[in-house]
């Protein structure tokens, strides 16, 4: 007997309402055999504290589910002026930690003790390596998660948000977060838009134990998904 194609759940908690009819009487793992998962992204816009989703469609803030966060780093040896943007990374990591080997030159053996990860490097008080977070996010009304990428100018956001969620004792996937933005500006007075993250309450669509387990089941299959990714040269300004 042939080995059933494995496959990527993206299905959200099973009594979750079709929005087309007649959707629930196909199985959702069909709907995605031989399909690699896309995964929009979603921009934040630094003049005017928005956040940018397809389609040109532009939020103040917007509501949802974090299903995942991740760390990544990224170094360019050209600057964007030079590049002109829309080039893939000199060197990059997917988690933080290791550098992907395939990357175009890789720069050392772990990012912990690569000279372009430490601070001061770019001449200045930062690094040139670029230190991100991926934050995953199941936007109400969506199905399959959003990308937001954050810089490292608001990497502490993320921090704090999560540890306070931590010390209550609630997973973030059980927490429905408003994302919004704040205009301020850094040490040397350069304006940008602050991450502001705020637990609204519980998630819609995790209604008793059964849910959270089916909404922790489709974060363990998309994981992968998510966080496996290359980093494109547009994905955090």
């Amino acid at each position: 007997m042939a080995k059933k194609e494995e496959t990527t759940d993206v299905a959200i908690p099973e009594n979750d309402q079709a929005l087309v009819a007649g959707a629930d009487i196909f199985d959702k793992n069909d709907n995605m055999l031989g399909i690699d998962l896309q995964i929009s992204q979603i921009k934040i816009i630094h003049q005017g504290q928005m956040f940018g989703f397809p389609e040109d469609v532009k939020k103040l803030s917007f509501k949802g589910t974090i299903v995942d966060i991740s760390r990544t780093n990224a170094y360019w040896a050209k600057s964007f002026d030079d590049s002109g943007g829309g080039e893939a990374p000199t060197c990059s990591s997917l988690d933080g930690i290791n550098p992907e080997m395939d990357s175009e030159e890789v720069q050392a053996s772990s990012c912990f003790g690569c000279e372009r990860n430490k601070f001061g490097s770019d001449g200045k008080r930062g690094k040139q390596c670029k230190n991100m977070k991926r934050i995953h996010v199941l936007v109400d009304g969506e199905k399959i998660p959003y990308r937001l990428t954050v810089p490292p100018s608001n990497l502490k956001a993320i921090d704090i948000y999560v540890s306070s969620l931590t010390s209550k004792g609630i997973p973030y996937p059980l927490a429905e977060t408003e994302f919004k933005l704040k205009s301020v500006k850094n040490k040397d007075g350069i304006e940008y838009s602050e991450l502001i993250m705020r637990n609204v309450g519980g998630t819609p669509l995790v209604k008793n134990r059964e849910e959270a387990q089916a909404l922790k089941r489709m974060i363990d299959s998309c994981r992968g998904s998510m966080r496996g990714k290359r980093i494109v040269d547009n994905e955090a300004e």
